[in-house]
């Protein structure tokens, strides 16, 4: 069950606020107008929203830190012009599936929440486009949520078994509309 009693909405990044794709430059993101519209929502009804990413990319050398902070001021500036604040953005720059901080493993979201001074997550959701997200979100004991943007419809369909009470929305801004309105 959403909690918007916190007052914190965590979301993956690529596939769910960005075009699904590996990101090496700014100029390459592709953000989704219905998420920055749904981060726009969240920051007016006082929601803090955090970002938990994967960037493995950094472990490969397509990219480096210096390159990943520029892609996420243009993020956050992106997200200031539709009227949305990003609080703060956490990623993983492993590729090893069992670094603590690599999703599905819970690293990033319990930082998140010890950032945010926040016991626990229950009742945050954690809103993502892969199965690894949903998984990161149970560990961490977030709510799981599963956007049909990026990867996530092909995920819908894939496990859907294992997504059978995995509450899923087409997009972010459906998903914040409708976590708005039950918390009115």
């Amino acid at each position: 069950m959403i909690n918007m009693d916190k007052k914190l909405v965590l979301f993956d990044r690529d596939g769910v606020l960005n075009e699904a794709g590996r990101i090496t430059r700014p100029e390459e993101l592709r953000l989704l107008s219905n998420a920055l519209r749904g981060i726009a929502r969240l920051t007016q009804a006082g929601i803090r929203v955090g970002i938990c990413t994967n960037q493995g990319g950094i472990a490969h050398g397509a990219l480096d830190e210096a390159a990943l902070a520029r892609i996420h001021d243009k993020l956050r500036l992106v997200a200031r012009e539709f009227g949305g604040h990003i609080d703060r953005i956490v990623h993983c720059a492993s590729a090893d599936s069992d670094h603590p901080l690599r999703k599905p493993n819970p690293g990033m979201l319990l930082d998140q929440a010890r950032h945010f001074g926040l016991a626990d997550l229950n009742g945050v959701p954690f809103v993502g486009d892969n199965l690894v997200d949903v998984q990161a979100a149970q560990a961490a004991g977030a709510v799981p949520v599963l956007v049909r943007t990026g990867h996530g419809k092909n995920t819908a369909h894939k496990h859907r078994a294992a997504l059978r009470d995995v509450l899923s929305y087409p997009n972010v801004e459906t998903a914040v509309n409708h976590w708005l309105k039950e918390a009115a």
